[in-house]
Order: C-alpha cells, then sequence, then structure tokens
C-alpha cells in the first residue's frame, strides 16, 4: 500500500535562499550617494567621528539654556551626490525629535532658506542630481539648521539627553 500526496498549484508562501554578497561603506565625503557634513554655520558644534564602520555626525554642544529655543543655521550641510533627485526628510518616529515641544519635541532640523521643518515624510524637501539645479528650484546641496527647544515647561535638558540617534531618510524621486 502506498502513500501520496499531491500539493494543489505549485504556487508558493516563500522562498529562503543564501547567496553571497559584497557590500562596500563609504565616507560621507567625496564618494557616497548622500554626504553629510559640517554645514558653514556649524562653529565646532557639529563633529564626525570615523572610529565606526561609518562616519557619526555628532551634535557637540553642551551649553544649551533651559526655557530657551536656541537655533544653529547652517549647522549641517547635506550633498546629493546621486544622478537622481533625491527626497530628503528626519524620520518621525525618534520621541524628541520634531517641531512641537507640547509633544516633548526639543529637537528640530529646518531647512535653512525655507525654515521649515523636514521632521516627517511631508515636510521632505528635494535635492537635484549632482551638479545643481536643473530646474532653477532646488540644489544639489542644502544647509540645514538644528533647533533646540525647550520653551515648554513639561521639557527640559533631559528630554534632549534621550536622543541617541536621528535618521535621515533619503529616497529616490520618481520621474
Amino acid at each position: 500500500m502506498g502513500t501520496g500526496a499531491v500539493f494543489g498549484s505549485g504556487a508558493f508562501t516563500s522562498i529562503e535562499a543564501d547567496r553571497n554578497v559584497n557590500l562596500e561603506v563609504t565616507g560621507d565625503t567625496g564618494s557616497a550617494q548622500v554626504g553629510f557634513s559640517p554645514g558653514s554655520g556649524a562653529t565646532d558644534i557639529i563633529g564626525t567621528d570615523a572610529s565606526e564602520s561609518v562616519d557619526i555626525i555628532n551634535f557637540e554642544e553642551t551649553n544649551l539654556n533651559e526655557r530657551a529655543k536656541t537655533s544653529f543655521e547652517d549647522a549641517l550641510q547635506v550633498d546629493n551626490n546621486s544622478t537622481s533627485k533625491v527626497d530628503l526628510y528626519i524620520d518621525d518616529s525618534t520621541a524628541g525629535v520634531g517641531d512641537d515641544p507640547t509633544n516633548s519635541e526639543v529637537l528640530d532640523f529646518r531647512e535653512g532658506d525655507a525654515g521649515a521643518s523636514i521632521v516627517g515624510s511631508a515636510q521632505a524637501i528635494t535635492l537635484d542630481p549632482d551638479g545643481g539645479s536643473s530646474d532653477g528650484d532646488y540644489s544639489d546641496t542644502v544647509e540645514i539648521d538644528i533647533v533646540v527647544d525647550l520653551r515648554d515647561e513639561g521639557v527640559d535638558g533631559e528630554n534632549l539627553k534621550s536622543i541617541s540617534d536621528v535618521t535621515f531618510i533619503v529616497e529616490a524621486v520618481q520621474q
């Protein structure tokens, strides 16, 4: 007596396979698709740490006033070195990052010329491909302001200290 099994249509739910992959990481200056560096107004508040496997941008300001809003204009420069337009914004899922201190959002990132927050995908700014502005509206480089707002009674320096990572999102613009 034999036992057999018939499996329907041949469709599958998932496949898992191992393949060799060769990946490389490059520093932000020079050959990265999108580079981050201290901006023209950084004045020692932006530092880089290359001791890790990737460059880390450090915000190194320690003398902030409580109950004050402190702005660091043109603190961080972002350069699109790719051949495509990209949208740039800050991931808004990090607690403490945003432009509403009444919600304990004490650290904001703003596009220098417009002064508008770039936290959240709805606030994305567009950078042209490397080489300048193709349509007159955008550039391939932007300087970002860093704003620390501790004016709300519900926040203080501890809210800022609790932020250890900020994620910059860069997405290719579909044309």
